[in-house]
């Protein structure tokens, strides 16, 4: 009896199960009908249905005012954007243009601030002459120079301040030699004098050097250099030497250049090295391609400015033989001797470096320091001030542009409508 009764319920209890699911299979059959009927309804509905759109010439030209004016909304936002390397070619090539080197501006040198310093020494400069000695300049070349392979050493102005010539000595590891170039500067006549001078940059340098040695490097170790000596009292003529030599030998030979600015042409001038070993073969019976001789050029002669003087000294090993004082024209003609005793000559000096003067002092500097401060911070604040201003324009300009754009567009279709009603259905009136 027990498992007969065990039997019944498991059976109620299946019958159950199976009602259950018949109604909620009902229910969903009923929900789905409910929908189906519904969506029928809408299609029918002519209210509810979604209508197709023709396309008419009024609707195409609601179109292109609409992408018209969508395109005036997105140039006037990224107006606002900072500038960024997304760009359209017209733009890229418009910020890409070369800037020739006359007109580029460059900023005046700052001196370097550090937070840990209370008072950074600023020197200031002057002008003196570049020939003080006379016969004095010489290239400085520093231990870098063999790491940086190039080196630009201190200029000479003219006269006038409007030109600076400086040289440039290069190095090639390989053979271990080295050459140099001089170089033109065209100085900014507008500025003062120390100004001008302290603000030339190698950026504005004529391309073409005016004075170059020879850059053969098939000979190891040898080294040719360029150095300019003076400027004329006119400023139209500039007299150099050319050191050629041996690292392991040292100089074997000076030779004398003069390069004339209003012919802009350059010039050896060999005579002079010439007359003096003519003068000695024939006096002393000395031969000087025997010995070890150089020529020192001092620079212009005072009494005839047209005259370039040089000194000549004889290696003797001990104390160098003074071999006399020597005078020729830039035309390198009509060699002179001027002394055989006296070593010192009457020397123009025309040409100017920049020396420092000394340094600024602490209460001045952090005087400047707060006025700088000052114009930095009125400076940001014309800045934002200008922005806001811009922003501004450029918001009223797109409001303006969108009213008419909507007044043409509205003036548009009112004639289109007129022309329509004119017409027939068929569009003959």
């Amino acid at each position: 009896m027990k498992g007969k009764g065990k039997r019944e319920i498991n059976k109620w209890k299946m019958e159950n199960r199976k009602w259950k699911i018949s109604l909620h299979t009902s229910r969903l059959t009923l929900h789905f009908s409910l929908f189906a009927l519904c969506f029928l309804l809408c299609l029918n509905n002519p209210v509810l249905a979604k209508k197709t759109k023709v396309a008419t010439p009024e609707n195409q030209y609601k179109y292109q005012q609409k992408i018209l004016r969508r395109e005036a909304k997105e140039n006037y936002k990224r107006s606002l954007l900072p500038q960024s390397g997304y760009m359209t070619v017209e733009e890229y090539e418009g910020l890409s243009t070369d800037i020739p080197n006359a007109d580029k501006v460059i900023p005046p040198p700052k001196p370097p601030k550090d937070i840990k310093i209370k008072y950074v020494p600023q020197p200031t400069y002057k002008l003196t002459h570049y020939n003080n000695p006379p016969g004095s300049p010489e290239l400085h070349i520093l231990r870098r120079f063999k790491f940086d392979r190039q080196m630009n050493c201190t200029g000479i102005t003219s006269p006038n301040k409007d030109i600076m010539v400086y040289p440039v000595v290069y190095y090639y590891a390989m053979s271990q030699c080295t050459a140099g170039d001089l170089f033109v500067i065209p100085l900014d006549t507008s500025l003062p004098y120390v100004e001008r001078v302290s603000r030339a940059n190698i950026i504005k340098r004529i391309p073409v050097p005016i004075l170059s040695t020879d850059k053969d490097i098939t000979e190891k170790f040898t080294f040719r250099t360029i150095t300019p000596i003076d400027f004329s009292a006119d400023g139209t003529k500039l007299v150099a030497k050319e050191k050629i030599g041996n690292v392991n030998d040292g100089i074997w030979k000076t030779n004398l250049w003069i390069y004339d600015f209003v012919a802009k042409q350059s010039k050896k001038i060999p005579e002079i090295r010439e007359a003096i070993k003519f003068y000695w073969m024939n006096t002393e019976n000395l031969v000087l391609d025997e010995k070890r001789w150089d020529i020192y050029p001092l620079g212009f002669d005072t009494d005839n400015p047209d005259r370039v003087v040089v000194s000549a000294y004889g290696y003797t090993g001990r104390k160098p033989k003074f071999l006399g004082n020597w005078s020729i024209d830039a035309q390198g003609q009509r060699a002179m001797l001027l002394s055989l005793f006296e070593p010192n000559s009457k020397i123009s000096m025309n040409g100017f470096k920049l020396t420092q003067d000394g340094v600024v002092e602490p209460k001045v500097v952090k005087a400047e320091e707060k006025k700088e401060n000052k114009a930095v911070k009125k400076k940001r604040k014309a800045e934002k001030k200008a922005i806001k201003q811009d922003h501004k324009k450029k918001k009223q300009a797109l409001k303006k542009t969108l009213k008419e754009m909507k007044q043409e567009e509205h003036s548009a279709l009112k004639q289109y409508q007129k022309q329509q009603n004119k017409s027939g259905p068929t569009g003959i009136e």
